[in-house]
């Protein structure tokens, strides 16, 4: 039997959530502010002499990282506590950002990612099962529907931030301005904890089986529709890390300059911001299934739309298409977050905030591998047709998309098949 949630009597009724919000998202936003990173990736292959297959690996040895611990960090919190596993996340955070910022050479660069890998995993496995016990149990789509969107409002502004700080500071500036954030997010976890409502907190003697690693594994073998919701999540990270890896190399090919590469990229976070906060009031309107079909319908037009844009008129047709793109995902996340923490037990937060992001990392980590391999194809052979640069690079980085929205058209078209698909 797994433990009872433990409510934390010492919270005041009266006090709203806002500022714990405040605090989870500001600690949390450590990973969605790295967005502000593939800003970057040009001057990084620059600065190290890197060809641009090669500059893969600062995001491929973070995410794996992160990635591979993130379950059992989960766990972690679920059995030593939600706050205490988050503040050492943002420590080891803190440490990281500075050793990248302060990198002499790539491999150790590299050697700071891995270190950011293991504070994210221990932070951000907690931060949804925190955001979860600001509130009461009944309203646990509402908390996902603010933590989404808290998460987007950080991606939304790291490429703006990501072009001001390369500005002044060239590509550290990219990993140093986060260094302040997430001090300023530990220092305020004090006042996070009298504003939890809920803490679920389990022990090792008697935590559930469905809230282990093991069991979640089990409990995916057993039950292919929750499988199948999670492979789904895969796919859609898988098509949509397109954008975020394909355009800081294809606006500056247009022309633009960093800050306007930047608020482009940024259109693609308040759509994401949007659909999070749009989700709930959707909800109410649609079942899981009906919403889920639905967003994913919206993404493949997105993608679809932002390959059809022509290399001369980026502007206004590639906003329009990012924001729909971004909408979609944004509702997405929300229906599947909201599907995986009413799976799994109520002692299993950690868990179920952690696979959300294990899904999500598998498929950027599958993402930058393919992807990148045939943005070096795409290129090389417009440049054997005799192109400029520049039109190679948008061909190379633009010609993602088609390839992207086919993979998202197959997974609407096998969630609408699937006659007891879990988004429902």
């Amino acid at each position: 039997m797994s433990s009872p949630p433990i409510h934390n009597t010492d919270a005041p009724r009266d006090r709203t959530p806002y500022l714990g919000f405040a605090i989870v998202g500001c600690g949390a936003s450590i990973a969605p502010l790295d967005f502000a990173v593939n800003l970057a990736f040009p001057a990084m292959t620059e600065a190290f002499a890197l060809s641009t297959p090669d500059i893969r690996w600062v995001a491929v040895c973070y995410v794996i990282t992160y990635g591979s611990l993130m379950l059992f960090c989960g766990v972690l919190g679920d059995r030593l506590g939600h706050v205490r596993v988050f503040r050492w996340g943002l420590v080891l955070s803190a440490l990281a950002l500075a050793a990248c910022a302060a990198a002499p050479t790539y491999g150790w660069l590299l050697a700071g990612r891995v270190l950011q890998g293991i504070g994210v995993a221990l932070s951000l496995s907690c931060a949804p099962a925190l955001a979860m016990g600001l509130l009461a149990n009944g309203q646990r789509t509402r908390a996902l529907s603010v933590y989404s969107a808290m998460f987007a409002a950080a991606g939304l502004i790291a490429p703006l931030l990501g072009g001001i700080s390369m500005l002044h500071w060239g590509w550290a500036g990219v990993y140093g301005f986060r260094i302040p954030v997430v001090l300023l997010a530990w220092l305020c976890t004090p006042l996070l904890v009298r504003r939890l409502r809920v803490q679920t907190l389990s022990t090792h003697a008697n935590a559930s089986q469905a809230g282990s690693v093991p069991g979640l594994w089990g409990l995916m073998r057993r039950d292919p529709d929750f499988a199948w919701i999670n492979w789904v999540s895969v796919g859609v990270q898988f098509c949509s890390f397109t954008i975020a890896l394909s355009l800081p190399y294809a606006l500056p090919a247009a022309g633009w300059g960093d800050m306007a590469s930047g608020a482009m990229l940024s259109l693609w976070a308040l759509g994401v911001l949007t659909g999070s906060g749009v989700a709930p009031l959707l909800l109410r309107r649609l079942d899981l299934r009906s919403a889920g079909i639905a967003a994913l319908l919206c993404m493949t037009l997105g993608l679809a739309c932002i390959g059809a844009v022509p290399m001369a008129q980026a502007w206004p047709f590639m906003a329009l298409a990012l924001l729909l793109q971004g909408s979609g995902l944004g509702v997405f996340q929300v229906v599947y977050a909201d599907q995986v923490v009413a799976t799994l037990p109520d002692t299993a937060r950690g868990l179920s905030g952690s696979l959300t992001l294990v899904t999500r990392t598998l498929g950027i980590v599958v993402a930058a591998m393919v992807w990148l391999w045939l943005m070096e194809l795409l290129q090389s052979r417009a440049l054997a047709n005799g192109v400029s640069q520049p039109e190679a690079i948008w061909a190379s980085t633009i010609g993602l998309m088609p390839c992207a929205a086919g993979v998202a058209l197959v997974l609407v078209s096998l969630s609408v098949w699937r006659p007891s698909s879990r988004l429902r």
